[in-house]
């Protein structure tokens, strides 16, 4: 299943198709119960129809209002980085040599790891050699700055300490938001109640109309992809930019 909600568009034909059959189905279930006489059912599906359609659009709403919230957060963590790396490479230019230079060179390291961080894309091996290897250059620069600090104990290498420091934290939150997915046991809650909904629908129909057929599902459909779109950092139709990182490149 997560490797589907990472590839929406395959998501959405899988979705779409077996909705439609479900609708299919609830339609032939019901001739039968007609057959039977059962007119009376009808009106039962049609409330049962109408309660559960209430209840899944609210589930759909409250996702895609989720995952939309974590989209703009993931996209500020990448401009907050950015300004972060940007400042400690401004501080960093009043420095003393020679740890002005090693630092700046360690700087300019650290941004291609993190802009190979950022197109790792659902390459894990890349995206965690890519975080490692930014961690450890984190690392060198700060035991180089503490150096700094302790020979020459001035205003500039506290701050410059500072921004080492938010450098770090960002590039943790940063693997956490990515990590900071829709449950599983909501994507089968959401998925259960879109073939249930759908039976009903199907169920309801009194004569075979085949655009009216295509709506439930295809609208489904359209709203599960889209939000598994906005969930999946790495990979759809929707991607967040890294022009930030890239300008102070």
């Amino acid at each position: 299943m997560t490797s589907l909600v990472d590839h929406p568009i395959a998501l959405f034909g899988v979705l779409f198709t077996a909705l439609l059959a479900v609708v299919e189905i609830g339609y032939r279930v019901v001739l039968r119960k007609y057959v039977n006489g059962k007119e009376g059912f009808h009106e039962e599906i049609v409330a049962a129809r109408d309660a559960i359609s209430v209840l899944l659009s609210l589930l759909l709403a409250f996702t895609l209002s989720m995952v939309l919230t974590r989209y703009d957060s993931r996209k500020q963590l990448i401009v907050d980085e950015a300004n972060a790396i940007g400042t400690a490479r401004s501080q960093a230019l009043m420095l003393p040599e020679p740890s002005r230079g090693e630092i700046l060179v360690l700087l300019q390291k650290y941004l291609d790891a993190r802009m190979r961080f950022s197109d790792a894309g659902l390459d894990q091996e890349k995206l965690n050699s890519s975080f490692s290897q930014a961690s450890v250059l984190l690392d060198e620069m700060w035991q180089k700055s503490v150096v700094v600090a302790l020979q020459i104990p001035t205003p500039i290498t506290s701050i410059f300490l500072q921004s080492l420091h938010e450098t770090n934290d960002l590039s943790e939150k940063r693997l956490a938001a990515l990590e900071n997915r829709i449950p599983g046991v909501l994507w089968f809650v959401l998925i259960f109640m879109s073939a249930l909904t759908c039976l009903l629908v199907g169920c309801s129909f009194r004569r075979r109309a085949f655009l009216v057929f295509l709506i439930w599902p295809l609208m489904i459909s359209i709203v599960l992809a889209l939000s598994a779109d906005l969930d999946s950092p790495r990979t759809g139709l929707i991607q967040i930019g890294q022009q930030s990182i890239e300008r102070l490149r």
